[in-house]
């Protein structure tokens, strides 16, 4: 009779901790996940539930995609301005900077109050497609038939789409990978070279020509 009196205890105190004890720290639980969810999503207010970049960088020339989602809003806008950008809980909208830019995410809701958020998406150059100047050099000079000493530059660019020099000896080149021309100052004179690439990235190079005096 001991040995039954103890088990029933047992088996009461099993179904106290399972039906009481432990229920009530499931209840408990509960309210904190409602009230998480109502935060977010409760409420009649305009809220911006998301808006970031898929990528925290890009190189020039890419893309990427900016992701958002706003809650109670009848307007919605991105700036810089992005096509195809409307009121969704849930959207992602692709864009292609040139430059690093801020992008501001503004949601209005029915009551006319507005709520914004904004980050910067960077935008990093090509190293690969960066113009460059790999020689600029004076080759050789000779003295003309007044004596005058004549000069012989020649230089070589890399990913270039216009090339000029100052002060003027030629027009500007085009697309001109290397080039060599004939200088003959009258005194000493620096020459700037100035290699420009895509999305108007530009190398330069200075070269000084000596002249003796007299």
């Amino acid at each position: 009779m001991a040995a039954a009196a103890v088990y029933a205890g047992w088996i009461f105190l099993g179904r106290y901790l399972s039906g009481g004890h432990w229920g009530d720290r499931r209840h408990d639980t509960q309210p904190a996940r409602t009230a998480e969810f109502e935060s977010a999503y409760g409420g009649t207010a305009v809220k911006i539930l998301q808006f970031y970049a898929r990528d925290g960088s890009l190189t020039e020339g890419g893309t990427s995609v900016i992701c958002y989602g706003v809650l109670n809003a009848r307007s919605v806008r991105i700036d810089p301005p992005v096509e195809s950008v409307s009121v969704s809980p849930n959207r992602c909208v692709e864009v292609a900077p040139e430059r690093d830019t801020r992008y501001t995410l503004t949601a209005e809701g029915s009551d006319g109050h507005a709520v914004s958020e904004s980050f910067v998406l960077k935008v990093k150059p090509d190293l690969a497609a960066l113009p460059g100047i790999t020689s600029f050099r004076i080759e050789s000079h000779t003295p003309d038939y007044r004596g005058r000493q004549v000069f012989l530059i020649t230089f070589s660019a890399r990913n270039p789409n216009e090339v000029k020099i100052d002060p003027p000896v030629f027009p500007t080149l085009h697309g001109a990978p290397n080039g060599r021309f004939y200088v003959a100052p009258e005194k000493t004179t620096t020459y700037t070279l100035t290699v420009t690439g895509k999305r108007g990235h530009k190398a330069q190079q200075q070269l000084t020509v000596k002249v003796p005096p007299g």
